[in-house]
């Protein structure tokens, strides 16, 4: 029986959904209760400092939250600022030309600001990427030269193995994988009819070099499953690092 991957469909879910109501719930609600929270005592303020004060909150929101928090902030601030604390009082019309440009500025903040933020996280991300590849070329090329004797090859390979995968523990076995463990290939993961349920977080992950087995790195998932939460990139580096490990295991073996 062979068991397709999925890539953890689902995980999270919950949480992702939640994200974006709470800063769209938040962006609305902060600016309102600052300026519901103003009018007793709005005829002794001046509009200027409150229109300065609901910037900031538009500023830390679209810090905070980004787009989906900015903008709705932005709204808020500006409609409250209109209804609540410009003549004619509790109502969206405005006499004052002043008024009616600090409401349209405070719009124009909110989405100013959250552009600002989404190009620095779209920066921050992309530089994070770029540090993870350069780490990773790095280790594989560690891998393929700097491996002084076969114990370190499998050492580098377990611990390169173990970060891209997630596991709790990876080592090397020689030989065949028994025929009851799960075993990890390019496109899925083959699950024998008789695999022992105690067993469902052990995958094995055949080193081959020109095809010829070598052994197998039995992988110890966090989870009692089969790997079925890998996506298709992990699983295709995966039995490429194996096979760099097998290459590298032959090339010691031709030199003893």
């Amino acid at each position: 029986m062979t068991v397709d991957l999925c890539g953890g469909c689902g995980r999270g879910q919950p949480d992702a959904m939640r994200r974006p109501i709470v800063s769209v719930f938040g962006g609305v609600a902060v600016p309102l209760a600052i300026v519901a929270a103003i009018v007793p005592v709005r005829a002794h303020v001046e509009n200027t400092n409150v229109a300065l004060g609901l910037a900031v909150v538009v500023m830390f929101a679209a810090a905070l939250g980004g787009r989906l928090a900015a903008i709705p902030a932005s709204i808020s601030a500006a409609v409250s600022f209109d209804f609540f604390l410009t003549r004619p009082f509790n109502s969206l019309r405005i006499t004052g030309s002043n008024d009616v440009q600090t409401t349209v500025l405070l719009v124009l903040i909110g989405v100013i600001a959250s552009e600002l933020v989404e190009r620095v996280r779209r920066s921050s991300a992309k530089a994070a990427a770029t540090r993870s590849e350069l780490e990773t070329v790095y280790r594989r090329a560690e891998l393929a030269a700097g491996a002084e004797s076969p114990g370190q090859l499998i050492s580098l390979a377990a611990q390169e193995l173990t970060r891209l995968l997630d596991l709790k523990s990876c080592r090397y076995v020689p030989g065949p994988a028994p025929l009851t463990m799960p075993e990890l290939r390019h496109n899925s993961i083959r699950v024998p009819a008789g695999v022992d349920p105690a067993a469902h977080a052990l995958v094995a992950l055949p080193v081959r070099a020109h095809g010829r087995l070598q052994g197998h790195l039995v992988l110890a998932f966090p989870f009692d499953t089969v790997g079925v939460t890998l996506t298709t990139d992990q699983r295709h580096a995966a039995v490429a690092l194996a096979d760099q490990v097998g290459v590298g295991l032959l090339r010691f073996h031709d030199t003893t």
